[in-house]
């Protein structure tokens, strides 16, 4: 037997004997590139968000916050929020007036009793205090008050002052890209289905003048991860680029390009959001946010068919 199969290893042409030997140095090739690819450490790892923002960490503090179970999820929105300052960045903080809205900390995993300022968010330039709101508790509380929801369930996780590129790719620093596999995670974890994913970003693509095919281009692999880790949920873009006075065309062409009406929709229209409505020509005040949230109703009616 053994001569048998030596004499068929001594039969064999170099070339073939090349192959076998490379056989060993093309799986550890494959294995370091892939570990300079994956760099990420953790499956529910989140980049520090200051890495993007010097000095602007995550609201973490669960100092009187109510931990809620999951609980029947039947008339419930569970709304994913993605993007950059826009979403995190009201002056003050909001109180809802109906007691079951409820968030996703993306963090630890847990649901709570949304408070404003929603935890894991940050905004740019500076850290979280509990003077800043968000706009999204009055959208969860129109929500309810139309009738179209007994309970909305927020899970926010945008970043300030972040680019549309930052998030296109799992395996760039800051890794904003893989946040969303993180998210995806906690959600299953949790056992909450997906109502929808709003997509509000595009300042910082004002700033950086960023063209159109390439926001375009990096919004589209956004979506692709968002249908890849939680298939089947709409995808509403906001038209938004505001920054300052001035906008950029490109980004907001950008936008509405990526709309197909099937499973990514128009989202609210903050462009139309006058300068009276943000206190730094930029972010959004308490004007603002009100309209904000009537805005993004009406685009959850249209996308969703309430």
């Amino acid at each position: 037997m053994i001569h048998k199969w030596w004499s068929s290893l001594r039969s064999l042409k170099w070339d073939a004997w090349l192959g076998i030997a490379l056989v060993p140095v093309m799986l550890f090739v494959g294995a370091a590139t892939d570990y300079h690819r994956n760099p990420i450490p953790k499956a529910y790892y989140i980049a520090p968000p200051q890495s993007v923002i010097p000095g602007a960490d995550p609201f973490l503090d669960l100092t009187d916050r109510v931990e809620v179970p999951t609980g029947n999820l039947a008339r419930t929105a569970v709304l994913v929020f993605v993007g950059q300052t826009s979403v995190n960045n009201i002056p003050t903080p909001y109180v809802p007036v109906n007691g079951n809205i409820d968030q996703l900390n993306i963090y630890d995993g847990k649901l709570y009793r949304a408070k404003d300022p929603l935890l894991g968010i940050n905004v740019a330039g500076s850290a979280v205090t509990d003077k800043r709101g968000t706009w999204m508790m009055r959208m969860a509380d129109k929500l309810i008050a139309d009738g179209h929801y007994d309970r909305v369930i927020l899970v926010p996780m945008a970043v300030g002052a972040t680019r549309v590129d930052q998030w296109a790719d799992p395996f760039t620093w800051p890794f904003l890209g893989h946040n969303i596999s993180v998210v995806g995670r906690r959600m299953r974890d949790a056992g909450l289905p997906c109502t929808a994913i709003m997509w509000g970003q595009g300042e910082s693509d004002t700033i950086v003048n960023t063209p159109e095919a390439f926001y375009a281009a990096s919004l589209q692999k956004v979506i692709a991860e968002f249908k890849r880790v939680i298939p089947g949920c709409p995808f509403l873009v906001a038209r938004e680029a505001y920054f300052n006075g001035k906008t950029n065309r490109g980004v907001l062409a950008a936008q509405a390009s990526v709309v197909d009406n099937q499973t990514v929709f128009a989202g609210e229209d903050v462009e139309s959001i006058g300068s009276a409505d943000r206190y730094d020509n930029t972010q959004l005040n308490e004007a603002g946010a009100e309209k904000r949230a009537t805005l993004a109703v009406a685009a959850l009616k249209a996308a969703l068919d309430l």
